[in-house]
């Protein structure tokens, strides 16, 4: 499929995609940090720019609209979280761009605290909007939601993410039956292993051969802050075991202040850069910009490549049906 990308951030989703053989077509973010991450490891280019200055008759004709849109908000990390924070309505956002493009599909990318909002009343209010989109020139988009954890697709980490699925009622209900059937992916990991899964994959197995973070170190961005280590059960503030996923890697804790970082199985020292990449599975050779709290950011706020594969691949399947 031809993508449009919104919120691309530093290129999580977008990486996943391509890696499933998707095309990025355009690429968005506000964010100069992100987008210059983006733009140094993608031959393609993202545009820095605030979608709501992005209008649709500039974008190339494509196939789906993604985006993992801005997530602060309504995550369970921010004690502050409330539905008029300005940044859940930027999915308004998606809406109008949805209006102005029309594309066949769309998919979306949340976290799980999305669901219990309000008592669950705005994700519900999100779906009917997204729903009527375009209901006078196709009749809308029929629109299904899950939760997933990412570790079921061989991401060494617990991460659990709302993904929205949306496509136009300008195919048949048999049609639609048929690419819904493909939603989820099929999980390939599970916390054990078995004769069908790979076992969950761990800390040890993501970061395991790193050596020390240091400045001159072989891989770029193996460095971290100096920010003091301390157990008290809190987020970022707890002991890791070695042969266990992480857990989730977050851009933000509460409502202000710095990322949260976790700290290191060893008790030593917090995660360095490349060790929250890894477990974001990102490839050694994409270089983070700006200072250390934005590229720790930028990797907290990202979907992890390997969950977005595994959804890309779940596109392709239903990009077959589409050219059935």
């Amino acid at each position: 499929m031809k993508i449009a990308s919104l919120f691309c951030g530093c290129g999580g989703l977008d990486l996943g995609l391509n890696q499933a053989g998707h095309e990025i077509i355009h690429a968005s973010d506000f964010d100069k940090d992100s987008v210059d991450t983006y733009n140094s490891f993608f031959s393609h280019k993202a545009d820095l720019i605030d979608v709501n200055n992005l209008k649709g008759r500039d974008l190339p004709k494509f196939d789906l609209l993604a985006g993992g849109f801005p997530c602060q908000g309504f995550s369970v990390a921010n004690t502050y979280r409330h539905k008029d924070d300005e940044r859940n309505k930027l999915y308004l956002q998606i809406i109008r761009l949805l209006k102005e493009t029309k594309p066949n599909f769309f998919l979306l990318e949340n976290v799980a605290g999305i669901l219990s909002l309000e008592k669950g009343e705005v994700v519900k209010q999100i779906v009917k909007e997204l729903s009527n989109v375009n209901k006078s020139t196709f009749d809308g988009y029929e629109v299904k939601y899950l939760k997933l954890n990412a570790a079921d697709y061989g991401v060494p980490q617990n991460r659990i993410r709302v993904i929205i699925l949306g496509i136009s009622r300008f195919f048949s209900e048999k049609t639609r039956n048929k690419m819904f059937s493909f939603f989820p992916p099929e999980p390939t990991h599970v916390p054990e292993g078995d004769l069908i899964n790979n076992r969950y994959l761990t800390l040890r197995d993501a970061i395991g051969d790193l050596g020390e973070p240091s400045e001159d170190y072989h891989i770029p961005n193996h460095v971290c802050n100096k920010h003091k280590v301390k157990i008290n059960g809190y987020i970022g503030n707890r002991q890791l075991d070695w042969d266990k996923p992480s857990p989730t890697i977050v851009g933000r804790g509460g409502g202000t202040g710095g990322p949260v970082i976790a700290v290191h199985p060893s008790l030593k020292r917090r995660f360095s850069v490349r060790e929250t990449a890894r477990i974001q599975s990102f490839p050694d050779n994409m270089i983070f910009s700006g200072s250390i709290s934005s590229q720790f950011r930028q990797i907290g706020n990202a979907v992890a490549i390997g969950f977005a594969k595994h959804l890309g691949m779940m596109l392709k399947n239903i990009e077959k049906i589409n050219d059935s």
